[in-house]
């Protein structure tokens, strides 16, 4: 998949009416408040400042004087009917990759006439043109449309930090390979088949090749005792540390090798797993995660650190969970791989969105000094304000006409969430306040829940028909 073939849904029209050009003088004020309308939201700096320094350093010829890293810089905007909707500044570095940093569209034209798309492509261009290997770029979690903008159109999710640009926000790394892009080419699809004694010898020469350069031990004696742990797969013993290999063929070429191992407690590591190619890697890792669905909740392996490994599990959306120095190998580093299944981005995965959101809403309330004035009868009260406020916003609506409300107006819809938002805001201000853990408390209020009223008893009964049944 393409940048350029992908436009989620845009039609070729709404991209033909984008006019993409590079910035100039006059470009600047609404430059500024574009960055600084978006960026101020998960971003801490001068926002203003960075919009000059990008725009001086473009109308510079592309030289930045402060930039150690960077070897040219370019913005350009993207215009619709002579409006600027939307602008990109790309910073090209000495180590032949390509930073997107930012990419921004105005909310109004956000999804409607492929302004995104279009500056997207332009960068992939400008890549190309400039012999450049990657790109890549960064965005906050809580902007999670605009990760799944980047992932729609082939980019891959690298890496995740925690309070790297605002304390309590989280950061995904994201790239796009410009060697990997495979337009006009069609995906490897290999064919996999369970193993049988007949390939031994197969199996044995695939694995001696590929496994030695990242394992120790791997002779006749490890496939001996591979093969054996496939026999007795039907046991389905974890304790008899039983396997089930499948060989992945290109035609009649071996080109991948999967053995899944069932642990104690229900995950499934997969050893051996190596292939002869990405390609083929990401192939078989899309093979394993079709078997895992309904049989484990986990998948794990470990693999050599090599960009064409990381690349591939990372494009099929598996997270680093850890790096094992000489773990297989002297003098060499292996890196656990996890996929759960179900998941199908990055997004939050290994963050908590809620306590996130808690330490950037106690940093804004304390760098205003509201703490200093708050009281638990206030806050308390403020809560119940705001119940009251989204409350009106229902009054004399029936339940019918909230649902078709929600479905067909944008300005009630939001409405409501920003009144329950404000609810959300008191609470976690006054648990603070209190001392207490909101979500731990929530959790113990569960388990009471959870005895007091028994589904077996309750189920599809509202609260006052259980109470008058007792």
């Amino acid at each position: 998949m393409t940048i350029q073939q992908d436009l989620n849904g845009t039609s070729s029209a709404a991209f033909d009416a984008i006019t993409i050009r590079d910035a100039t003088e006059a470009d600047r004020t609404i430059i500024q408040g574009l960055l600084h309308g978006s960026l101020r939201r998960n971003y801490d700096g001068d926002h203003v400042a960075q919009a000059d320094r990008i725009i001086d350093a473009h109308l510079a010829g592309g030289k930045d004087p402060v930039g150690h890293f960077s070897k040219t810089q370019h913005v350009y905007v993207a215009e619709a009917g002579g409006e600027v909707v939307g602008v990109m500044n790309i910073a090209e570095k000495r180590q032949g990759t390509m930073k997107i940093s930012p990419l921004i569209i105005n909310p109004d034209f956000r999804g409607s006439n492929g302004a995104g798309s279009a500056l997207l492509a332009k960068a992939v261009e400008v890549a190309k043109a400039r012999g450049v290997r990657q790109l890549y770029g960064t965005v906050a979690e809580p902007s999670s449309w605009i990760e799944t903008f980047y992932l729609n159109r082939g980019w891959t999710c690298g890496s995740q930090a925690n309070g790297q640009y605002r304390p309590g926000v989280v950061e995904h790394a994201i790239y796009y390979n410009i060697d990997g892009d495979e337009s006009g080419t069609e995906r490897e699809v290999l064919k996999f088949e369970e193993y049988s004694s007949s390939k031994y010898e197969e199996l044995e020469g695939f694995l001696s090749a590929r496994m030695d350069a990242f394992a120790d031990g791997i002779d006749e004696d490890f496939v001996r005792a591979l093969a054996a742990g496939h026999e007795r797969r039907h046991s389905r013993e974890v304790e008899s540390k039983y396997k089930e290999i499948y060989l992945g063929y290109d035609a009649d070429c071996l080109s991948s090798v999967v053995a899944f191992g069932p642990k104690k407690g229900g995950a499934v590591k997969l050893m051996p797993l190596c292939a002869t190619s990405q390609s083929a890697l990401q192939e078989t890792l899309r093979f394993a995660q079709s078997w895992a669905e309904g049989r484990t909740h986990k998948l794990y392996t470990h693999q050599h650190v090599d960009p064409t490994v990381v690349t591939a599990f990372q494009s099929e959306m598996w997270t680093l969970e850890g790096l094992l120095p000489e773990a297989y190998s002297s003098g060499k580093v292996a890196a656990q791989w996890g996929w759960l299944p179900g998941e199908t981005t990055h997004l939050g995965r290994n963050s908590d969105r809620l306590k996130a959101y808690t330490e950037r809403l106690l940093t804004f309330v304390q760098n205003r000094g509201w703490d200093q004035l708050e009281e638990a009868r206030s806050l308390a009260m403020a809560v119940g304000g705001e119940a009251g406020e989204l409350l009106a916003e229902l009054q004399w609506l029936s339940e019918s006409e909230v649902v078709e409300l929600l479905g067909t107006d944008k300005e009630f819809k939001n409405k409501v969430s920003f009144e329950a938002a404000d609810i959300l805001n008191y609470l976690i201000r006054f648990a603070r306040y209190c001392d207490f853990d909101l979500i731990e408390v929530a959790d113990k209020k569960l388990a009471v829940n959870i005895d007091r009223f028994p589904v077996e008893e309750v189920h599809g009964m509202k609260g006052k028909r259980y109470k008058a049944n007792r």
